[in-house]
Formats: structure tokens, C-alpha cells, sequence
């Protein structure tokens, strides 16, 4: 059998909120309560017997008493988190009490009717409607206590109407119960839509509640997921590091043995994974939301010459032209953003631009934007091009439209999406205009708030600059200081650079004892250090210890570490930083660059 709607029972957490409802409530009922009684009192003062205006108003402000006794008994209850189904029984009890009482006591506003007195009886008749208005909607959060007081205070009231109003008693009690029953309905619409409105708040707490674990849990697993990405972006490319040094020393060694496929076959997927590694975890740094632009300003042309001189061996291996060129108003503009991820940006740009291209050549221009809204960096290609259709998609990670055979040494796919990524952390647009089979158009856009221009001589309008590749190593007889823990690495790097004829000395620990391993006669000119070594110094912290001893000797980190602070932190003490695995011929490069005459008598 159904339970009546009066009576019906709710979850204790919504019958709480009904008790805070209706415990909030009391104050404005007892005021509510003896304002009206006063008014009325005052208004049948003068139609209705004293003793009866006395005796009824009486009885009004004692019942006014009940509310403040509510208050008074259940005040602890409010700030629990958790009400007790013995003092919910009680505020239940209480409850019913302060409504049907004072509900009783509006009734009996009938005693008050003065036969042939007509404005009296119609204040009186008001009186009671609007008090029973008010209990409708003010007391939905108890309808079984409304109901039971109604029925009472309409009982009471009927039996007053036949001497008070005569011939019409019947229309008025007619009207009466017609008016009650609209009422008793607002008061039962009132109270389901209070339900209502408890459960869906409830629900939304609830729900707030687990998005926010979700979210902490999303959070931690995302410091978890960096962590591992921290570690595994270390130790991983520890071993790759060494099998790749490990493959040139053994080309350099067994010369019989450098062209066989065997060896080139290994050598290309030694690189294929380092790549990999690159790719994956700059992409996953990325997308993990970790990495914060550290704004700085840097001189664009100058960064832009940095990333072609790079390509240039990659260009010039494919016969394509890889050229600059700069509008005349663009010369020494400075850019105020993340220098790192806007080389990463644009570095990707390049590198997939000589990558799908064939014939012709690669052009980076730089040139102010219509309207004088900043400035644009282009790449441009002569090479396959995208079709419509597919521009939408190229962005999106291990998406290769032109290497559908996924050929690796035409990338992984990811270049473009680290692109996408760069530029939205950093705040810049990318697009992309593309004919297929004729080439296409990487922009990105540099608004006028990061870009900062100071006025030079005239130049010709359009200026080509052209890098050479780096010249082959001259090594022999250089001294160079290894420190690194691991002993992969350490044999890695004697063998290849014994093999260049360095004279090589190695420490595996991040102290003091590195001094320990130099000599009064063999002084440093070198120093590569790992990152991560055991013990409270850092690379960094050694690379500043060894200076300190020896001046003049060249600071290189090598680390396996993506932490965008580890090379702003290095860079800033002044160190190169080469990421592992270090291809041989770039370690090769930068060991002739850094150890050549010219630079040399420089720090001399």
C-alpha cells in the first residue's frame, strides 16, 4: 500500500535540509506571528468584546512561545554534520506542535466575528486567509504538520460562521473550504517542488564532490605521469645514448666494417629511437599542462639563423636551397616569449618542410602583418603539398598524409601536434596554406604585444643569408673532462672519443673528487657533465665547481632530462646543453666548434 503523501519519509540527508529549512524559518514565524495577532487584536478592538480580543490575543502570544522554545531546544542541531534519527524524531514532534497549534489558534480568530458587524467579519475572514497563505508556502518543508493544522483551524472556524454571518453562513463556508483546498494544493505543489530542488542540490554536491576528487585524482596522476616521463626520459635514454656512441666509435675502429648494412641498419634505428624519444616526450610534456612559458626577450633574427644552420646539413644532403629572407622593417626585432618552445615551433616547421620536399628548395621569411598587427614567420616548400581535405588532420598526432607506409626516416608524426601545442601555450597562431604537388605555407603569427622593433639603417628590401655546414672535427690531442655515473656511457664515450684522438678523462661522481681525476699538467679544456649525478650536486652545481677551479674550460651538460627549467637554468650559467642520446656527428661539431684556436685564445 502506498504511504500518503503526508506522511511520507525522506533519505536522511534531504531530511536534514527540510530541518534547517524549517529551523531557519522559526524566528520569522514567531515575528510574523505576533505582528499580525497585534494587528488584528487592534483592529477588533472596537467591533468585537474586549474580553474576547483580550483572551484571543492572550492566547496568540503564548503560542508565539512555542517558536523561540524551537529555537531554543533544537540551536545544536544546526551546525551537525549529521542529524540522529532520535533528534530528527524530536524536531519532528517539536515541529508538528508549533504548526498545529498556532494554526488551531487562527481558527479560533472566528470567536472574534460580531454578528451585523460586516467590516469586522471581513477583517477577520482576511486575516485568517492570508495567515493561512502564508502557512501554506512558509511550512512546505513539513506538509503533514500544514495539513493537520489546517483541517483543525478550518474546523474551528466553520462552527464560528453560522451565528456571525446568518442567511450567507453557507456561501461563506463554501468559499472557506474552497479557498483551503487551493491552499492545502499550493501548500502540496510547494512542498514536492521543495523535494525537488533538495535532491537536484544534493545531486550537484555530490557530483561537484566527485569531479573535484576526479579532478585531484587527474591531477596527481598527472604529477605521477611527469614523474615517470621525468625518469623514464632519463634512464631510458641512457642506453640509447650509449648504442648510439657505441655505433661510431665501432665505424671509426673496424673501418672494413662501417659501410657493411648490418652496421648502417643498426646506426639507423639506434637514430629512429632517439627520435622517438625526443617526439614522445616533448609531446607528452606538453599535453600534460606541466610546461609554463618562461617569458624572456631574444633577438628573432638571430634565433631564426640558429635553427637554419641546423638544417643545413639535412638541406644540403637533399641539393635544397634553404634560405632567409627579411623585410627591412623586421631587421633587430626582439620577442618577448618562451625562446625554447618558439625554437621547438619553428624548428618542427623547418625540419617538415625538408623533410617532404624533394626539389627546390625551403624559404623562412619574415615580414609584417597587413595592418601593422606584428609580424609573420613563413615557411614555404616546394614540395608535395596537402591536399584540402586533409589540412584539418595534420595537426593531430602520428597523422603523416605523405608516409602513409610510415617510412622513419620521414619523421614520426608528431612534429606538427608539438607544433599545435607550442603555439597554443604560448599563444600564437599557426595556419596553413597548401597546393597540393606544389608546395605549401606554414604562418605563425607574432602579434604586435610580443614583438618589439628598433629602427636600423636602410637595408635592401629582401636580404639572403647562407650558413655553412660545420666543418670537420680536428680533435686530436684535446683534453676533455667526462663526468657521468653510468658505465655504459662511460665506454661509450672513451671509444668514440679516443677514436677522435681526445685525450679523455672520467669522473663518476658529482664532487670534489672530478678535481681529483685533472692535474697540474693536463688542465681541462672540456667539460661534460650528465645532468643527474649521485650526490647533493647537480650538473649544473659541478659544472660551476669545476669552473671555479679551471676558468678557461669549455661547460657542456648533457642531460636526458626534457624539464624546460634544466636548460633555461643552464643556459643562464652560461653552459650548452645537448640532450641524449647526442648524435656523434652533432657531439663531434660542437666539440670542434667549442675546442677551435679562434675560440679558444677568445676565453684565453
Amino acid at each position: 500500500m502506498k504511504t500518503p503523501f503526508w506522511l511520507a519519509t525522506y533519505d536522511p540527508a534531504i531530511e536534514r535540509e527540510l530541518f534547517l529549512l524549517g529551523y531557519r524559518n522559526l524566528p520569522v514565524h514567531a515575528l510574523g506571528h505576533t505582528g499580525l495577532s497585534l494587528l488584528v487584536a487592534t483592529s477588533a478592538w472596537f467591533a468585537a468584546p474586549h474580553s474576547r480580543v483580550l483572551g484571543w490575543l492572550g492566547g496568540m502570544l503564548g503560542l508565539a512561545l512555542l517558536f523561540f522554545g524551537g529555537i531554543w531546544a533544537f540551536r545544536h542541531q544546526v551546525d551537525a554534520a549529521v542529524m540522529s534519527p532520535l533528534s530528527l524524531r524530536r524536531w519532528k514532534t517539536a515541529n508538528l506542535w508549533m504548526v498545529t497549534l498556532p494554526g488551531a489558534g487562527w481558527g479560533c480568530i472566528g470567536f472574534l466575528y460580531v454578528p451585523e458587524a460586516q467590516v469586522n467579519n471581513l477583517m477577520v475572514m482576511t486575516s485568517f486567509a492570508g495567515a493561512m497563505a502564508y502557512s501554506a508556502v512558509a511550512n512546505a518543508y513539513d506538509l503533514r504538520g500544514f495539513i493537520v493544522s489546517v483541517v483543525l483551524a478550518t474546523g474551528i472556524l466553520l462552527s464560528q460562521i453560522p451565528s456571525a454571518f446568518g442567511d450567507q453562513a453557507l456561501v461563506v463556508m463554501g468559499m472557506s473550504l474552497l479557498y483551503l483546498s487551493v491552499m492545502a494544493w499550493v501548500a502540496h505543489n510547494a512542498h514536492a517542488t521543495l523535494i525537488d530542488s533538495i535532491q537536484l542540490r544534493l545531486a550537484n554536491e555530490i557530483l561537484a564532490t566527485k569531479n573535484a576528487q576526479n579532478a585531484a585524482r587527474a591531477e596527481q596522476a598527472n604529477r605521477d605521469k611527469s614523474e615517470f616521463l621525468a625518469a623514464a626520459s632519463h634512464d631510458l635514454r641512457q642506453p640509447v645514448h650509449a648504442l648510439l656512441l657505441l655505433i661510431e666509435a665501432y665505424r671509426l675502429q673496424v673501418p672494413s666494417a662501417a659501410n657493411h648494412p648490418l652496421v648502417q641498419n643498426i646506426a639507423l634505428a639506434g637514430q629512429s629511437i632517439g627520435s622517438l624519444f625526443n617526439a614522445l616526450m616533448e609531446l607528452s610534456r606538453l599535453e600534460s599542462g606541466t610546461e609554463q612559458p618562461l617569458l624572456a626577450s631574444f633577438d628573432l633574427c638571430e634565433s631564426i639563423g640558429r635553427l637554419l644552420t641546423r638544417m643545413h646539413p639535412e638541406a644540403d644532403r637533399k641539393k635544397l636551397a634553404l634560405r632567409i629572407r627579411c623585410s627591412r622593417q623586421t631587421k633587430n626585432t626582439h620577442v618577448l616569449t618562451d625562446k625554447l618552445l618558439f625554437e621547438r615551433l619553428l624548428g618542427n616547421l623547418l625540419a617538415n618542410a625538408v623533410r617532404y620536399t624533394e626539389h627546390g628548395g625551403v624559404l623562412l621569411s619574415l615580414r609584417c602583418a597587413h595592418g601593422g598587427n606584428g609580424l609573420w614567420v613563413e615557411v614555404w616548400d616546394t614540395g608535395l603539398g596537402i591536399a584540402p581535405n586533409d589540412q584539418v588532420r595534420i595537426f593531430d598526432p602520428y597523422v603523416q598524409i605523405a608516409n602513409r607506409a610510415r617510412d622513419r626516416t620521414k619523421g614520426l608524426g608528431l612534429g606538427l601536434a608539438i607544433v599545435r601545442h607550442a603555439s597554443e601555450l604560448l599563444g600564437l597562431g599557426v595556419s596553413v596554406h597548401s597546393s597540393f604537388e606544389r608546395g605549401s605555407r606554414f604562418r605563425v603569427h607574432l602579434p604586435t604585444s610580443v614583438c618589439t622593433t628598433q629602427t636600423l639603417p636602410a637595408l635592401h628590401p629582401t636580404e639572403e643569408h647562407h650558413t655553412a655546414s660545420p666543418s670537420a672535427p680536428h680533435l686530436t690531442g684535446r683534453r676533455v673532462l667526462l663526468v657521468d655515473d653510468d658505465p655504459m656511457i662511460q665506454h661509450a664515450m672513451q671509444a668514440l672519443l679516443s677514436s677522435w684522438g681526445i685525450d679523455l678523462r672520467i669522473c663518476s661522481t658529482g664532487d670534489v673528487s672530478a678535481l681529483q681525476v685533472c692535474s697540474t699538467d693536463w688542465v681541462p679544456e672540456c667539460v661534460l657533465c650528465d645532468f643527474r649525478l649521485p650526490g647533493a650536486q647537480d650538473g649544473i652545481a659541478m659544472l660551476d665547481l669545476i669552473q671555479d677551479r679551471y676558468p678557461h674550460a669549455v661547460g657542456i651538460l648533457q642531460t636526458g632530462e626534457l624539464v624546460q627549467t634544466v636548460q633555461a637554468r643552464a643556459e643562464e650559467a652560461g653552459y650548452l646543453v645537448l640532450f641524449k642520446p647526442v648524435d656523434a656527428a652533432v657531439l663531434a661539431t660542437t666539440l670542434n666548434t667549442v675546442l677551435s684556436p679562434y675560440l679558444q685564445s677568445r676565453l684565453a
